[in-house]
């Protein structure tokens, strides 16, 4: 058979080697140990117990391939060499090594325990506190707000954004239904409003916000600010270049650099989705057909080129029962209220959905 390998086990990568697991020899590369279902560590803040359920062990992913916990430190369409100079070949090789956030949202190294512990001692210090600062007006800061004042109605939770609304790049309208439900919710929005310092980017803290409305009083703040592509890898291809968000540039069939038989998808890659779930739905199909073609003797040029979302879709739960999406359909998309956000996301935070994928129950892996 064909041989398959894929840098990085986050969701791209995942669903990329099991969507190939019966058509070629797929060997997945990645070094941790579990894949962490990041989407439900922002409950996790406020339900550390959920850590079992979504922190799910790769020994049941793939049932033909392979999955070697390993670091790889260069990458090229002939294969990869791993960091203890072990030189893996291979006929195609694609590149999802996604991004960073800050913590407790994503692990800052490889250590899953480590992570895990991280979470936990989050979850005692958000518990313990009575004043809680969320920094960042994007889906993450929006959620968590969410989530808090959920779990804790009786602490002041207040959301800082440098943006003038929340959700940046998304529509007005949801901004503003968000908005409403978290207000009444009992959070404080400070809109268009300027962190002057933060002790941290990366980690929760226990500080003053320092802003310009004069608030400094002491307070857990969780930093919010977006997500950073990992592109290390693709970096050291010859002729890869960075986009404004710094994602890999590539062609019109997902390839940094135009290289023959190396392929990019995901947070790291330059697609033209956002870096979101609903962005790899779309993206791992093709990238799958077009890879199961090429190993068919297809040309790549004879291959419909990648189409990114016509429009940006997410989904944001506020909690278990709250919320506003919007759905990548027709021209412009249509938003969906409390009821279907629950429904689609909210309620269970897709924790089924992944345990079932990577060959586990409903119960913890």
């Amino acid at each position: 058979m064909k041989r398959v390998i894929v840098v990085g086990g986050g969701y791209a990568g995942t669903a990329l080697s099991r969507a190939l697991d019966g058509t070629a020899d797929v060997q997945l590369i990645e070094a941790r140990d579990r894949f962490v279902h990041n989407v439900a560590a922002i409950r996790g803040v406020v339900d550390p117990s959920l850590l079992d359920r979504f922190m799910i062990p790769y020994d049941r992913l793939l049932q033909r391939g392979r999955v070697r916990q390993d670091t790889v430190m260069s990458a090229s369409p002939e294969g990869v060499t791993l960091v203890g100079g072990e030189r893996i070949e291979s006929d195609i090789v694609v590149v999802a090594t996604g991004s960073r956030y800050a913590s407790p949202f994503k692990p800052r190294g490889d250590s899953t325990a480590a992570f895990a512990d991280e979470l936990r001692a989050v979850a005692s210090q958000l518990e313990s506190m009575n004043r809680i600062a969320v920094v960042g007006g994007g889906a993450v800061g929006v959620e968590l707000a969410g989530e808090i004042s959920t779990a804790y109605p009786g602490k002041a939770v207040t959301l800082v954004s440098g943006t003038v609304a929340l959700m940046p790049g998304y529509s007005a309208q949801l901004a503003e239904t968000l908005a409403a439900q978290l207000r009444g919710k009992g959070v404080s929005l400070h809109l268009g409003t300027r962190v002057g310092t933060l002790e941290f980017s990366d980690r929760p803290f226990i500080g003053s916000l320092g802003t310009d409305d004069g608030e400094r009083d002491p307070q857990l703040v969780f930093p919010a600010l977006g997500a950073k592509p990992v592109t290390t890898l693709l970096q050291q291809i010859p002729g890869v270049s960075l986009d404004g968000q710094g994602r890999a540039v590539l062609d019109a069939w997902l390839r940094p650099a135009g290289t023959r038989n190396l392929f990019a998808l995901g947070d790291a890659a330059a697609t033209g989705d956002p870096m979101t779930i609903v962005a790899i739905t779309r993206q791992v199909p093709w990238l799958a057909r077009t890879i199961k073609a090429m190993l068919g003797g297809r040309p790549l040029a004879t291959l419909a080129p990648y189409k990114p979302w016509p429009m940006r879709g997410i989904l944001v739960p506020l909690g278990p029962r709250g919320g506003a999406s919007v759905l990548p359909v027709l021209r412009n998309g249509v938003q969906v209220g409390q009821w279907a956000t629950a429904r689609l996301k909210g309620n269970e935070l897709f924790i089924p959905r992944y345990l079932k994928e990577f060959g586990y129950s409903r119960a913890a892996a």
